[in-house]
């Protein structure tokens, strides 16, 4: 019975998945509400950012190495119900301009910046993915916005405890792809445990492989120490959910001992996009997550 109940609600997921990305005649009443929207920065680059929903405090969400916003469609379509729900597309990322200059630590910081500005949230919570939890966390350093009510940090390294080994698979060790879009794409479908709709991974594997080799690796290149990100956990001063899969629990438990009214969940069946693979229980620990922060 508990192997029927996940099953239906994967199908009920990608259902929901697949008709936020295009579906004609959808009847999704929270799908149909996602806006395209764009702005430019102060250097003159156009960015494009997704917005659904109303109510605070609203969901700011940064996307991780290479990816689109659009791989949060499952959030943009729950979590709308109750929230402004709002995420980008960094620059040189999914649909925002291709940028010929140097994609710094710095500029992107200031991109983030730049893109609360423009949503002008009244309180907001920031949920980094992957190289968006690296990101988020550099620009609440430099930053250090007001308005910040929470950090959401999905699957990726806080610099507690000690480094995770490098994840890898039985199909990675026994073939390599060898030519660039190869590895790109395998790298796409590596990020699901579970197949994932066919219009999600489509997008996926687009916003990937237009990214430039250059750009792709200079956005890995951060100048700093992993003490850096976890000292700016702390330094943030407001709750906290780490949503990670076990190869992170060392860094879980750290946080914790560290942190202790930090929520920390673990999704042992899910690969590095969780919420995509285990999106009902995601945007169910999320809610609880919100519902337990300081209303001022």
């Amino acid at each position: 019975m508990q192997w029927r109940w996940k099953q239906l609600r994967w199908v009920l997921v990608r259902a929901a998945v697949v008709c936020g990305l295009g579906c004609a005649g959808s009847t999704s009443a929270h799908a149909s509400t996602i806006q395209n929207r764009e702005f430019r920065t102060s250097d003159g680059i156009r960015l494009h950012y997704l917005e659904a929903g109303q109510g605070e405090p609203t969901l700011v969400f940064v996307p991780g190495w290479l990816m689109p916003a659009r791989i949060f469609e499952a959030q943009l379509v729950a979590l709308s119900a109750r929230h402004r729900v709002v995420v980008l597309d960094p620059r040189s990322q999914g649909e925002s301009e291709l940028y010929a200059g140097p994609h710094t630590a710095v500029r992107r910081a200031a991109d983030i910046s730049e893109f609360v500005a423009e949503v002008k949230p009244v309180s907001f919570v920031l949920v980094g993915w992957s190289l968006g939890v690296m990101e988020g966390l550099d620009y609440v350093e430099r930053f250090r916005p007001t308005a910040l009510r929470g950090l959401v940090l999905v699957d990726n390294s806080i610099g507690e405890a000690s480094p995770p080994k490098p994840a890898t698979s039985a199909s990675t060790v026994q073939k390599v792809p060898q030519s660039r879009t190869e590895r790109l794409r395998a790298f796409a479908r590596g990020l699901f445990a579970h197949p994932p709709p066919d219009a999600l991974l489509r997008l996926v594997e687009a916003s990937v492989l237009r990214v430039p080799a250059a750009v792709a690796a200079e956005l890995l290149a951060k100048p700093y120490s992993r003490e850096y990100y976890k000292n700016a956990i702390y330094r943030a001063q407001v709750p906290v959910l780490y949503a990670i899969r076990p190869r992170l629990a060392d860094q879980g438990a750290a946080l914790k001992a560290h942190l202790p009214e930090s929520q920390v969940t673990l999704y042992p069946n899910a690969g590095h996009a969780l919420f995509v693979d285990e999106a009902l229980d995601f945007n169910a620990d999320l809610e609880r997550f919100l519902d337990k922060l300081p209303t001022s």
